[in-house]
């Protein structure tokens, strides 16, 4: 028998063999498996071999999104050398590096990019960075995500808004020059927008109210929006919260902490919000101001469908309001369309108690009433159903859930 030939070890193609099957790729196929890679990732590809050198540098639609502790320097000499449009481009800077945005989004703005997020890091001792001006040159932009910085007025003779913005983050930011105003403007400036969400905005504490502008001057309009979240409390005064309102009342979907002051926040409120489906409410039912505030919004929202209401905890002082006042409150179509509402963190104290009572006597369609109490609720589970059970209900078929939640 002869004896058999020693196996073969398999040996990895030659560096030659394998640089030719990448070489053998159509142009446009090392684009497109480049332009798929992390920003870092496209541009390391530059050592895979001879063909793929430059590849990264017009790789289409590359995302230059930068991870959290990325060297600014190194967004820099990208974006020098990337000869395409960026369709996105998103960083981390701290305060040593902020100005580094101030050459980056003019930049941007050339090259037309369409997702822009800017996070500054913020705290007690860190001032904001004031954004420049060119930020209102990025018109082609779909989504704009900003975190520690002020926004600038416009510049004359551009609007404040953007054309084909669709998406709107603004966390931590102010107006400082032109206060609510500068708001209202890149809202009304931006006709696309279908979502937005603001949450601890500011804006000048000691606006000239004898500069406002008569009413229908300066009118920016009312705009569709899919979906806005405003999670800020801290407008200088009911007049600007009310303004801001006004300005999205098209609103489908709004999720709103409501300003907890000794005044009701909305107040004169006028406009009717004939789109909104659903409402989340961050508020509590200790003082009649913030009781009043939340039945004015629910008699201006006719076709509302789902309601839930987080409570909130604060240290005003608790105010004892009947359910006879809440009556008097209610107008014929308001309620009407009331499917769903949910109760959560409820301590069901007596305000609350005669708001489930008015909720369930007034909303003929009314499906279900969730109620979510906290541990140390005053009541227990069998209380309250005997409670809730001796409401009049203007809807026959609505079911009470009732569940715990705990205070984490």
């Amino acid at each position: 028998m002869e004896a058999s030939s020693p196996r073969r070890n398999s040996r990895p193609a030659p560096a030659e063999e394998s640089e030719t099957n990448l070489e053998s790729l159509p142009p446009e196929i090392h684009g497109r498996i480049v332009s798929l890679l992390p920003v870092r990732d496209a541009v390391r590809t530059s050592a895979v071999c001879r063909a793929w050198r430059r590849i990264w540098e017009s790789a289409p639609g590359l995302a230059h999104d930068w991870g959290y502790g990325a060297d600014p320097a190194h967004a820099d000499a990208v974006l020098a050398r990337y000869t395409r449009p960026v369709r996105s481009f998103g960083f981390d800077l701290h305060k040593p590096s902020f100005r580094r945005a101030d050459d980056w989004v003019p930049l941007l703005a050339g090259k037309g990019v369409q997702m822009l997020r800017l996070h500054f890091s913020y705290g007690r001792n860190i001032d904001p960075h004031y954004l420049d001006e060119s930020i209102f040159n990025c018109r082609d932009l779909t989504r704009l995500d900003l975190i520690g910085c002020e926004i600038p007025t416009a510049p004359v003779g551009r609007l404040a808004g953007f054309p084909n913005l669709t998406e709107l983050y603004l966390y931590h930011v102010g107006f400082l020059d032109n206060g609510v105003r500068g708001l209202e403007a890149m809202i009304a400036g931006s006709p696309l927008l279908q979502l937005l969400w603001l949450d601890k905005l500011w804006f000048p504490e000691d606006e000239d109210e004898d500069k406002d502008v008569e009413e229908g001057e300066d009118d920016h309009g009312v705009l569709y929006i899919e979906k806005v979240e405003i999670r800020s409390d801290n407008y200088a005064t009911d007049r600007d919260f009310l303004k801001l309102l006004t300005s999205v009342s098209r609103v489908r979907e709004l999720c709103l902490k409501m300003p907890l002051r000794a005044s009701s926040a909305l107040e004169g409120l006028s406009c009717s919000f004939v789109n909104l489906k659903s409402l989340s409410l961050h508020t509590n039912f200790c003082s009649l101001p913030t009781i009043l505030s939340t039945l004015c919004l629910l008699k201006n929202a006719p076709n509302l469908e789902e309601l839930s209401i987080q409570i909130l905890y604060d240290n005003l002082q608790y105010e004892e309001v009947g359910v006879g006042l809440l009556n008097a409150q209610w107008t014929d179509g308001s309620l009407a369309k009331l499917k769903n509402v949910s109760m959560h963190m409820a301590t069901c104290e007596s305000n609350e108690m005669h708001f489930i009572e008015f909720v369930m006597s007034k909303a003929r369609r009314l499906e279900e009433f969730c109620i979510r109490a906290v541990e140390h609720c005053s009541k227990s589970s069998k209380e309250l159903l005997v409670e809730i059970a001796k409401y009049g209900r203007a809807s026959p078929q609505a079911e009470v859930v009732l569940g715990m939640e705990f205070i984490v």
